[in-house]
């Protein structure tokens, strides 16, 4: 499994000389893997770093749908969405995944943006090719991948199947657990209901956490440990430095990198990747917070990074 980014900053999307090694597209990743069907793209959020990575699958000329999972409806996940070619282009699929909050899920989301006043192109003239899937309760399900096709299910029943060696139907077969790469979610401590998701690929083992927008917490609650413990990979909101979190930024939704490594080291991560940029720091200001956590660290076998703008990590 491998991950690519093409969108690491929070808020809002910059351009400045003074950020060109981390970026300054919104959030985006997209992630490979050999569970995947071989003409379906996946990726988490649609922040303006959507609109490179879909001149990407464009010039690749395979792929035939694009499955994005969405953290949250906050514009800097979104907004590459309505900027993308794929969206307008109806020889592809499109399937979004998100929350429901407030009655709003993803297709409401779509209608509200895609339309006058506000964008040029009513979402009624495109959505032919767009499919949207509500999670209304995301720790209830599991997304489930393979290479013949892809499927959603309750937990609870994807337990019982695994727990008994079972196989899981996806098409016109039934294929084993191991040949699945299994997604399930977590709610992360943010404004507005958002989702972490967590990808583990059954056929190599590995796993990969995505947990933007998510708040420092005292504790680390049981469910939350169940989400990310011992994973190879967590890529973690950091948004702000410690002592601008402390002055002024407490209650923001957004994280520090003290406490970020905390929950990896406690947590037994592996790698651990700091993202969601504020769209006020510099690459001096986001390697400052960089050092920060690394001088948090007390273990010398995690490795620590700063999230960039195209760059790509083996989980």
């Amino acid at each position: 499994m491998k991950v690519k980014f093409y969108g690491t900053r929070g808020s809002i999307a910059i351009s400045n000389r003074e950020s060109i090694k981390y970026g300054g597209n919104t959030t985006c990743i997209r992630i490979y893997s050999e569970c995947l069907p071989k003409d379906l793209v996946m990726g988490i959020d649609g922040g303006t770093g959507f609109v490179p990575m879909s001149y990407d699958i464009l010039r690749e000329g395979v792929v035939k749908e694009v499955v994005l999972m969405f953290t949250h409806y906050h514009h800097d996940h979104i907004l590459g969405l309505f900027l993308s070619p794929i969206t307008f282009m109806k020889n592809i699929k499109l399937k979004l995944f998100g929350p429901v909050d407030g009655n709003i899920g993803v297709k409401k989301m779509m209608e509200d943006f895609m339309r006058p006043p506000y964008f040029p192109v009513h979402y009624k003239e495109v959505n032919s090719h767009i499919t949207c899937m509500n999670l209304e309760f995301p720790r209830t399900l599991v997304i489930l991948f393979h290479p013949h096709g892809y499927k959603i299910m309750n937990i609870d029943d994807f337990e019982r199947i695994t727990g008994s060696n079972g196989f899981i139907p996806i098409g016109k077969g039934k294929y084993p657990v191991e040949e699945f790469l299994v997604v399930t979610m977590y709610k992360s401590r943010h404004p507005e209901q958002t989702v972490s998701y967590r990808f583990e690929e059954k056929s190599t083992g590995k796993k990969f956490v995505f947990l933007t927008d998510h708040e420092n917490e005292d504790g680390i609650p049981n469910s939350f440990k169940a989400h990310v413990e011992g994973v190879h990979l967590l890529v973690m909101d950091s948004q702000y430095s410690r002592e601008k979190y402390d002055k002024m930024t407490a209650g923001y939704g957004h994280g520090t990198p003290d406490y970020c490594v905390r929950v990896a080291e406690t947590l037994n991560v592996k790698k651990l990747g700091l993202t969601h940029h504020d769209p006020s720091s510099r690459d001096k200001d986001i390697e400052a917070i960089l050092e920060e956590a690394k001088r948090a660290s007390t273990k010398n076998d995690i490795q620590i990074f700063a999230c960039a703008d195209y760059e790509e990590v083996e989980v």
